[in-house]
């Protein structure tokens, strides 16, 4: 018989696998014993049981690194802790390449591994060999060894964090299933079952490939896809030996483990097969799907390529099993926007049982103390418009994001499924002008233009792509000339009513009690004065502000504003962003271009930087807000969306007589780069200051009572230990994109938050926080000598204290 269900809890997690098992641990663990898991059939049932197990270690972020980390540690002493086996092993792992380009790719991930504290090192074929004596090396290239990667038995360490969080005092029922969702003025209040309702103050969404569906109750959108996924076993194989490290062949789309005397082999392919169109059956547990050796045909034939001993094993088994994908393949965490204490975890995109862990600790921390540990923006639910939890949409990404995890991560690769679902008004007329669209939220961006003759299509590599030369002449033209690039990815928001003003200097490190038509640039703190959005706020009228934030963004903003409205504030937040596109005209001659097409006087006295107009322009009446991403003379005009193209078609007749240039997103990351503008999610987080990050002229301190306030007086009663500052190569030739290392006279000191070239200064360019305990200075920073680690190679870098370009901001008020 069920357990009788309790009638409250203050936490109910929905779904017993090894996800939802590790948030009701942790929870115990930070001291919350009031804590109900609710499995609709038995503990670790749903995919868990099915997994593979592997344990790497090396994420795509130091965040993700550090939650893999502690995951791994965790498991290595679960059993002694509860008495459960976890089946757990660190035998190391090992990747082998077949072309030179996933060999940069695997050099520039061991750097990368070297800066996050992950130990990895190159090491010869027949080393390899001697590791993995099965493996075929004749076509290989390179292999790399991670000495403290390795695997747990699924279904058994699911079942020990399941006792560790019954010992923790937690209550898991299983045989119940969540009917409904209550909430009371947007907040969590409870949940019907079909043995009972229960009261509770937090909900967590732990229900793997069926999470999308329970956020649908309380209309929070959850963009998951179940897809097939396959692995094989076979009877023992001469030459494998217990504690063999597991391989990983990703240009073959596969990875092969010893076990019980065999290997399991599975992989992600570069086509998948979507799952569940029809919906999960009721009686959905320990379930395979039909076997569809097709499918598996790929995988075979690359596994008998690297291991020919799979030719003639015996193969004991086929798992098939559905698994949950989400459209950028990372895992979902932390409270869904528009519902109060409703987190999620899910989306794991078949890496659970090594995310588990982590992802475990750090919404458990979000939901005891209010925010995570560690930066988690990358796998923040708010990440995702609503829309994206579209059926057709998912189904498409989803034949594609399964092979994504093994594909070759390219710098700048683009989607190839579910394009063209949002685009500008300028689409057409930007793709008949060369356009090369990349994808951010949705939206197809015009990252670059082909010039007549070439086709507009990315061939991808890790040095100079066939772009570089023609986003060089993009960037070139706005800092000598002119150009116009669509931005109108960008999210628009209205905020309006009597205390509009109050909710955002309470919001705002920056003062926005300024005139009608001032813009002020300004960040979103936390409690711990971290920054948590990056956005201008143009006031329109004594009670209406135009807030504008990045695009990929948008959610998380509005969401952040949201909550802080009281119910009985007079503030209405209203999202606008369809409402408006964006043109923005910049570079020496923008004042000129658009005098050929408005009568407003854009002279410096009449329109100054930092401020907003509605003018005429062409045959529209914008809002032209005198700001500038790119370090040049420039306006943003946000134009309602009807007449949008007129505008564009005068703009580009107008602009002939200037040699006017479209310019596209590569340009627009690389001119920012120059002056020393930031990127929120990469150059700024929420584990950053504003004065860290050189953004302190945007913190009024006088200001009272705004978040994060306490936070930043208490940081600068002592020097700072971190600081941003900008980097670029000595050598025009190698180039650079996110955390390679970056050593002080051979000491590591940081890693590059992100990278692009400078084509005034002639070399790569990026950002990075140098670090001293007891406090930095600039003499410490000139005195050294540093240099990043670019595949491999140390290559000097000069450092600079301020932009090296235009560092007195005299370009954007000429």
């Amino acid at each position: 018989m069920p357990a009788k269900i309790p009638t409250q809890s203050q936490v109910v997690i929905i779904g017993g696998g090894i996800v939802g098992c590790s948030v009701a641990y942790h929870l115990c663990k930070l001291g919350w014993k009031d804590v109900v898991l609710l499995e609709r059939k038995t503990i670790a049932s749903g995919t868990s049981w099915a997994a593979a197990g592997l344990m790497g270690q090396l994420w795509s972020t130091s965040a993700l690194t550090k939650l893999a980390v502690y995951g791994a540690d965790l498991y290595s002493r679960l059993e002694e802790e509860t008495g459960q086996p976890t089946g757990y092993q660190r035998p190391g792992s090992i990747r082998v390449a077949q072309t030179e380009a996933r060999k940069s790719e695997f050099t520039r991930s061991m750097a990368m591994a070297h800066a996050f504290g992950i130990e990895m090192e190159e090491i010869g074929l027949e080393e390899a060999k001697k590791l993995f004596p099965l493996l075929h090396t004749d076509d290989l290239v390179a292999a790399w060894f991670q000495p403290n990667d390795g695997f747990a038995n699924p279904e058994d360490t699911t079942q020990a964090l399941a006792k560790g969080a019954r010992l923790g005092g937690a209550n898991l029922i299983e045989q119940v299933k969540v009917t409904d969702i209550h909430l009371k003025k947007s907040a969590i209040a409870g949940v019907s079952t079909d043995q009972g309702d229960i009261a509770c103050e937090y909900l967590v969404n732990c229900a793997g490939m069926w999470a999308r569906e329970v956020g649908k109750i309380v209309g929070v959108s959850i963009p998951l896809f179940a897809a097939e996924h396959m692995h094989l076993a076979t009877n023992p194989i001469e030459g494998t030996y217990k504690g063999m490290p597991y391989l990983r062949d990703m240009d073959g789309y596969i990875y092969i483990k010893e076990e019980m005397g065999g290997l399991l082999m599975g992989g992600f392919e570069p086509e998948a097969k979507p799952w569940g169109m029809e919906g999960i059956p009721d009686d959905f547990a320990y379930t395979q799907l039909q076997e569809d050796w097709d499918q598996c045909e790929i995988f075979m034939n690359n596994a008998i390529k690297r291991v020919p001993a799979f030719e003639d094993a015996e193969i004991n088994s086929l798992t098939t099993v559905p698994e949950s994908f989400t459209p950028d393949t990372a895992y979902m965490l932390g409270e869904a926007p528009g519902v109060k204490n409703f987190f999620v975890a899910a989306g794991m995109n078949s890496v659970g049982i090594t995310s588990a862990g982590g992802a475990g600790r750090a919404l458990a921390q979000w939901i005891v103390q209010g925010y995570p540990e560690e930066d988690l923006s990358s796998v923040d639910i708010r990440r995702f418009y609503p829309w994206q939890a579209n059926h057709r949409y998912l189904y498409n990404r989803t034949t594609e994001a399964v092979g994504n995890l093994y594909a070759d991560h390219w710098p700048y690769k683009q989607p190839k499924t579910s394009r063209n679902v949002r685009c500008t008004p300028f689409h057409d007329r930007l793709a008949a002008r060369g356009a090369c669209f990349g994808v951010v939220a949705g939206w197809e961006r015009a990252n670059w233009f082909a010039p007549e003759g070439v086709k507009a299509e990315y061939e991808y590599a890790w040095g100079r792509q066939n772009w570089f030369e023609y986003s060089a002449a993009e960037h070139m033209a706005i800092r000598e000339n002119v150009g116009v690039y669509d931005l109108s990815s960008m999210a628009n928001f209205l905020l309006q009513g009597r205390d509009a003003m109050q909710l955002l200097q309470n919001l705002c490190a920056n003062d926005v009690d300024v005139p009608v038509g001032k813009v002020v640039y300004t960040q979103m703190l936390n409690e711990r004065g971290g920054i948590e959005a990056d956005i201008t706020v143009t006031r329109l009228a004594a009670d209406k502000y135009f807030i504008v934030s990045p695009g990929a963004t948008g959610p998380r903003d509005f969401d952040r504003i949201q909550r802080h409205i009281d119910e009985d504030a007079h503030a209405v937040l209203t999202e606008v962003t369809s409402g408006y596109t964006m043109l923005a005209v910049m570079g020496p001659k923008a004042r000129d271009l658009l005098a050929e097409l408005t009568d407003a006087d854009l002279s410096n006295k009449a329109f100054p930087f930092a401020t907003a107009q509605k003018i005429d322009v062409a045959d529209a009446r914008p809002l032209a807000v005198r700001m500038s991403f790119v370090g040049e003379l420039g306006w943003e005009l946000y134009i309602p969306t009807e007449f949008s193209t007129n505008v564009f078609d005068a703009l580009m007749e107008a602009g002939e007589k200037f040699d006017l240039k479209l310019v596209g997103l590569h340009a627009l990351d690389s001119l920012r780069l120059e002056k020393g503008y930031k990127h929120w999610g990469a150059d700024i987080t929420p584990d950053d200051s504003p004065f860290e990050a050189g953004l302190g002229f945007c913190v009024k301190m006088n200001k009272k009572n705004f978040i994060g306030r306490d936070a930043l007086a208490e940081q600068l009663k002592s020097p700072l230990e971190r600081k941003l500052v900008i980097f670029t190569l000595e050598d025009p030739e190698p180039l650079v994109y996110h955390d390679e290392p970056i050593y002080r006279n051979g000491e590591l000191v940081s890693e590059n938050t992100h990278g692009s070239y400078s084509h005034v200064l002639n070399g790569a360019i990026g950002m990075c926080y140098l670090k001293k305990a007891g406090g930095i200075t600039d003499e410490w920073i000139t005195s050294g000598t540093f240099e990043i680690n670019v595949e491999s190679k140390m290559v000097p870098i000069k450092i600079h204290l301020e932009p090296p370009y235009d560092p007195k901001s005299e370009r954007v008020r000429m």
